[in-house]
C-alpha cells in the first residue's frame, strides 16, 4: 500500500505529459553532412503573452537539454557541437521555430481531474536549414502537452520539457538513422 502511495505521489510531483512531432520526412541531407546545430531565437505567431514568454526562453530550454542528453547518452550524440549562434556556416545546421499554437489548458481541471482533462498544448513549427546553402531540409511540428495534476501542475510554461523531448526523440529516429546508428526513442 504504500509503494502505491509513493509512486502515485511521484508522479503527481513530477508532472506527466507527452510529447511528438509530424511533418517529419527524412532529411534531404544526412547529419554527417553537419558538425554543428545552430538553434537561434523561437518567434511566436501569436500574440498571446504566454506563447511570446514560451517562445523567448524555448531556444534556451531546448540547447540545454540537449546538452544535458548529450551528457547522459553520449553514444547517441548527432551533431559534435550544439550552439545558440555561431558565425562558421559550413557544416551548420540551423534550427528555426514558431509557436504556432498554445492552448493553456484549465488548470483547475488538471488538479482536480488530473492527467489528461485540462492539459496545456503547445506546438511549435520548426525548419531545418543547410547555413550554407540556405536549403531547407525539413518543416516539422513538435507537441508538447503539459497534463500533471496536483498543486504543482498547470503552468502551460511546463510544456516547455515535453517539447525538448520531442526535438531530441526525432534527432534520434531521423538523423541519427541517416548515420546508421543505433539508437532508442524517449
Amino acid at each position: 500500500m504504500n509503494r502505491l502511495f509513493l509512486t502515485c505521489l511521484a508522479v503527481t510531483l513530477t508532472g506527466c505529459g507527452l510529447s511528438h512531432y509530424t511533418g517529419a520526412e527524412t532529411p534531404k541531407q544526412s547529419a554527417k553532412n553537419f558538425d554543428v546545430l545552430e538553434i537561434r531565437d523561437f518567434t511566436s505567431a501569436l500574440d498571446d503573452p504566454t506563447a511570446k514568454d514560451i517562445a523567448s526562453r524555448f531556444a534556451d530550454k531546448l540547447h540545454a537539454e540537449i546538452l544535458e542528453d548529450r551528457t547522459l547518452n553520449p553514444k547517441q550524440t548527432i551533431f559534435k557541437e550544439i550552439v545558440r549562434s555561431t558565425d562558421r556556416s559550413d557544416k551548420v545546421l540551423v534550427l528555426e521555430g514558431t509557436v504556432i499554437s498554445l492552448d493553456k489548458g484549465s488548470r483547475a481541471k488538471r488538479y482536480w481531474l488530473g492527467f489528461g482533462p485540462g492539459a496545456a498544448i503547445c506546438v511549435i513549427q520548426s525548419t531545418f536549414t543547410d547555413k550554407t546553402t540556405g536549403e531547407v531540409l525539413d518543416q516539422v511540428n513538435f507537441d508538447g502537452k503539459h497534463m500533471a495534476g496536483g498543486p504543482l501542475g498547470g503552468k502551460p510554461e511546463e510544456v516547455m520539457g515535453w517539447l525538448a523531448r520531442a526535438y531530441i526523440s526525432y534527432f534520434r529516429d531521423y538523423f541519427a538513422q541517416a548515420e546508421g546508428s543505433s539508437h532508442s526513442s524517449q
